[in-house]
């Protein structure tokens, strides 16, 4: 959010384009002056991207590429119409609901289950395992499949058993143990679908990448 006051970037330009630097009563050098006058026209110098911001943009845009048909504009003004092409179907999925009768007696069991329908969490020494096991082939760019997934209510975890993708991004340390993939489209999907998913979960593969972005530390 901004002030209601803050006239913006056009009005930071605008405002910068009037200044003039008058060193009758000027508190700064003039290099100072003029430093502070090229912040309120560009804003504050950012970082240079990383090679994995790089290659993600590379690889997002390379795959919206391969996916589009065209783009069918409308003769009287509304919005242009995308048009992509279908993917291949989803796997098979063989999740079912929860019978009643065995939630409640999972919830008899547990009474913290009421809120949710998992499975145990690793241990440290575990989650070290994983970790300490997936070491020489977890990269950016590398191709994963998700082999496992904890249960849900409406199954949307468990849908993604089977599904292929890439690995997108690393985690922090404190949750080392989880990875984000970018899911190759499957059916009609049109935006692509990045999840967040425990390492144990997925499995890596020698499929070749869908588009020629390898990622190159």
């Amino acid at each position: 959010m901004t002030d209601p006051d803050d006239p913006g970037p056009k009005g930071g330009r605008a405002v910068a384009g009037r200044l003039v630097y008058d060193p009758s009563f000027a508190t700064v050098s003039e290099e100072e002056f003029s430093a502070l006058v090229a912040l309120m026209c560009d804003g504050a110098p950012r970082k240079p991207p990383t090679p994995g911001a790089l290659w993600r943009r590379a690889y997002h845009e390379a795959m919206f590429n391969l996916r589009l048909v065209g783009v069918q504009h409308d003769l009287f003004g509304a919005k242009p119409t995308t048009h992509m092409h279908k993917a291949k179907p989803r796997p098979v999925s063989h999740w079912k609901p929860e019978p009643v009768e065995e939630k409640l007696a999972r919830i008899a069991r547990d009474r913290s289950a009421t809120f949710g329908v998992g499975r145990p969490d690793l241990s440290e020494d575990e989650k070290a395992d994983v970790i300490t096991g997936a070491a020489n082939w977890l990269r950016l760019g590398q191709r994963v499949q998700i082999v496992g997934s904890f249960a849900s209510y409406d199954g949307r975890a468990d849908r993604r058993v089977g599904r292929k993708g890439v690995i997108w991004r690393l985690c922090s340390p404190v949750f080392a143990d989880h990875i984000y993939v970018y899911l190759d489209p499957v059916g009609a999907e049109r935006v692509e679908k990045i999840a967040l998913v425990e390492l144990r979960d997925v499995a890596p593969i020698d499929d070749p990448l869908l588009v020629p972005v390898p990622f190159r530390a």
